[in-house]
């Protein structure tokens, strides 16, 4: 019972902040390009600021574990490599390869990663999983852009890719924050606590936008595509990393990260992409919702069968 509780907990609310924000979509209280400015501030502001204050408020001595970034860049890197095979077996027309690609390996880290670790190892410090931010967004981006180049009518050169990830806004909270406890920066409580507030409207505030940017009506011309990515996403993923990393002996805060990595759907930021880069928007923007949607179930079903493992 008590697995069931803690994974309640852990998931319910990203559901429910979902739920919220497709019935204020429904209703008429944003549009689409509501949806999207509000989500780049969310992204540059709000969870910026999330992992800022993780970094901030922690001790770098411990926050570093080199055996999880280790595992964690390797099993993202096999995960990438593997994907173009189900890409170049289930893909329809050249357009859809890099998006399917992207869709089994990119997962929604960055948004479920802190959010799901903070309830499933309460006691813990999140750093690490903060820390672990500032490996998995890099790795997920230029990953992406190479299988988008490959396969979508727009090329981008090294140069831009890195470009790209230095000007990332996650990148930059991250270094602020090392940069800030290697010089023993402290701010006054008034601004700790400001900050700290801003950090807190970033979980419930992109999740909300992520239900206002469900569209079920489009599920249908791809639908081969989009059972076959959910899958290797939300289950063959999950099943094959978390086996590992149990095994390899990751346990609390650490194991609550790598489900975040290997669990979670796809990136929301996989949609704008692929519509960038020449992909098969309607196809990406098909994988968010299909995997966003069933991830309430098997992020709660992961997290009951690793909690009742006593993985966290």
């Amino acid at each position: 019972m008590e697995s069931l509780r803690i994974s309640t907990n852990a998931v319910l609310p990203l559901f429910l902040y979902m739920a919220v924000g497709y019935l204020a979509r429904r209703r008429g209280l944003l549009d689409e390009k509501d949806i999207f400015r509000f989500n780049k501030v969310a992204y540059r502001v709000f969870m910026s600021m999330s992992v800022f204050s993780a970094v901030y408020g922690s001790d770098l001595s411990t926050a570093f574990r080199p055996r999880l970034v280790a595992y964690t860049i390797c099993g993202i890197f096999i995960e990438f490599l593997y994907a173009f095979l189900v890409a170049k077996k289930i893909a329809a027309q050249e357009n859809q390869k890099g998006v399917i690609v992207q869709g089994v390996f990119r997962s929604n880290f960055v948004l479920i990663g802190m959010a799901i670790a903070r309830v499933l190892a309460p006691y813990d410090d999140i750093a690490p999983v903060a820390l672990l931010c500032a490996i998995v967004v890099p790795e997920f981006n230029v990953l992406a852009v190479i299988a988008l180049s490959l396969y979508g009518g727009e090329k981008i050169q090294p140069k831009e890719i890195a470009l790209r990830i230095a000007k990332n806004p996650l990148i930059l909270a991250t270094v602020a924050g090392i940069v800030c406890l290697l010089l023993k920066v402290h701010f006054p409580e008034s601004v700790e606590s400001a900050i700290n507030g801003l950090a807190g409207v970033a979980t419930p505030l992109m999740l909300f936008l992520l239900g206002a940017f469900f569209r079920f009506d489009s599920l249908g011309r791809c639908a081969k595509q989009l059972t076959i990515t959910t899958l290797f996403k939300l289950v063959f993923n999950p099943a094959i990393f978390l086996a590992i990393g149990y095994l390899l002996g990751f346990r609390g805060i650490e194991f609550a990260g790598l489900i975040g990595v290997f669990a979670s759907s796809a990136a929301v930021s996989s949609f704008t992409m692929s519509q960038q880069m020449g992909g098969d928007a309607e196809l990406a923007g098909g994988i968010v919702i299909l995997t966003s949607l069933f991830s309430c179930l098997t992020l709660f079903g992961w997290c009951v069968l690793f909690k009742t493992l006593g993985a966290f």
